[in-house]
């Protein structure tokens, strides 16, 4: 990811410096797309209790949209089939996964530039990640509970 976010302009900040990464959109239990999580939602029940949420809204040129089912590739090194593979009949994925499974890195990084990163101005409808680098207060939209109910949650300055 590091290395993805240098090739598009994002230079690290220090050697030391390692990514902060969020949601910038996430799929509820009904297959609809959000960019703020709800939560009530029963995925976050007694997880982050305790924990805060950051709404922010990060210039564009500073985060690395990528799509996070795509994202088990890069741990896998494997090959980063398109988008709409998912569509595909069975026979023809796991032909692409056959053909392109001993692709070289360099290949597998044109791929995962062409299929996994995202241009933030057109999320697609799935669970998108960003990764940054620094996070300013002016970055900082809003600070809640991480769960709760909305009615319960209270302006935490």
């Amino acid at each position: 990811m590091m290395g993805e976010m240098e090739h598009k302009g994002m230079p690290r900040p220090n050697p030391d410096a390692a990514p902060l990464w969020a949601w910038a959109r996430w799929v509820d239990s009904k297959g609809r797309a959000h960019t703020r999580p709800d939560r009530r939602y029963s995925g976050f029940r007694n997880q982050y209790d305790g924990l805060e949420l950051l709404h922010l809204r990060v210039d564009e040129n500073r985060v690395l949209c990528t799509d996070f089912d795509q994202y088990h590739c890069v741990i896998n090194n494997w090959p980063y089939a398109p988008l709409d593979a998912g569509t595909w009949p069975p026979a023809e994925y796991d032909r692409w996964l056959d053909e392109h499974w001993d692709d070289p890195a360099e290949v597998k990084a044109i791929q995962y530039r062409a299929n996994a990163i995202v241009d933030p101005k057109r999320l697609p409808d799935r669970w998108i990640q960003a990764c940054l680098w620094t996070i300013t207060p002016h970055d900082v939209a809003d600070i809640r509970p991480a769960c709760g109910k909305p009615d319960t949650i209270g302006n935490h300055g």
